[in-house]
């Protein structure tokens, strides 16, 4: 076993990577930018490579279609998986904050959504609250969610497709004296910095070394399953971290250095990643992904 691949298969049997969350990296990162639909022994192959069992995988998506992010149909004796809207809407929308930089020309106003009301249950208000916190939502106090870069328009849209019958008020706001509120350090202690810091200091740790390997001569399913390791733990930090405008971070914010690290070797390990990922999902696979970690 190579070093990549032994990398990878340690890393996925540690008690805080799951399958399931595995797996929606991998369609979110290497399926849905080609298709929208894939067959269950594509992703038997598609999990191979970190050490999923076929049992593992179908309890996973099980819990997916159960979650309402795929759905499933017999054709013959086969099973095709299918990403829902909300998929694809929850996908398309991780990839600005996972891909690119933190937000930048921020007019100050935040949007915000009341999730602690009489009419919506206490159920409702976790799969809510679960899927903005997905979307860079931060909670200001008791039950009042807010962002300060997804418009009214757009959570409405995320509150229909998440939970079309709940009714969550919603609006926009704005802070006064906001310098003096950076300054005294208020944005740190909401959006958890120092965590996310440490978060950011550990994926360099494990990552940078990589870069003084020759990873392009790397086997392609091996660059498959280092570039989507390497996706998966970004993702989990900035999609765990609310969405911080580049006017609240501090200054040489220890993300940047991150991006800077996971675009070039994303980079690197693409070329051969497409040549597995072609012979998988039966497409003709680009070597180069439009918008993804673009300079």
């Amino acid at each position: 076993m190579s070093g990549i691949a032994a990398m990878v298969r340690q890393r996925c049997s540690e008690a805080d990577i799951s399958a399931r969350s595995m797996l929606v990296t991998v369609l979110g990162d290497s399926v849905l930018p080609v298709t929208k639909t894939l067959w269950l022994s594509s992703l038997f192959e598609l999990a191979e490579p970190f050490g999923f069992s076929e049992r593992l995988v179908r309890t996973s998506m099980f819990r997916l279609v159960a979650e309402g992010w795929m759905s499933n149909e017999r054709i013959g004796r086969r099973s095709r998986y299918s990403m829902t809207l909300l998929a694809v809407r929850e996908s398309e929308d991780a990839d600005h904050r996972i891909y690119g930089r933190e937000s930048g020309n921020w007019d100050g106003s935040w949007t915000f959504a009341v999730v602690d009301t009489p009419s919506i249950s206490a159920d409702e208000r976790d799969r809510i609250v679960k899927h903005l916190r997905w979307h860079g939502f931060v909670a200001l106090g008791r039950g009042l969610m807010a962002s300060p870069s997804v418009g009214v328009s757009s959570l409405r849209e995320l509150l229909h497709l998440v939970q079309p019958a709940a009714a969550v008020p919603v609006g926009t706001s704005e802070f006064d004296e906001l310098d003096t509120l950076v300054e005294e350090g208020y944005f740190a202690d909401v959006f958890r910095t120092a965590d996310t810091e440490t978060a950011y200091s550990r994926f360099l740790s494990r990552y940078e070394p990589w870069s003084s390997h020759d990873i392009e001569a790397a086997a392609p399913l091996e660059a498959y399953a280092l570039r989507t390791l390497l996706v998966h733990e970004l993702r989990r930090i900035r999609l765990r971290s609310p969405d911080i405008p580049a006017e609240l971070l501090p200054p040489d914010w220890i993300g940047d250095r991150a991006h800077d690290l996971a675009a070039g070797l994303y980079r690197r390990l693409s070329p051969p990643a497409a040549r597995s990922l072609g012979e998988i999902l039966e497409v003709d696979y680009p070597e180069v992904m439009p918008n993804r970690f673009e300079s």
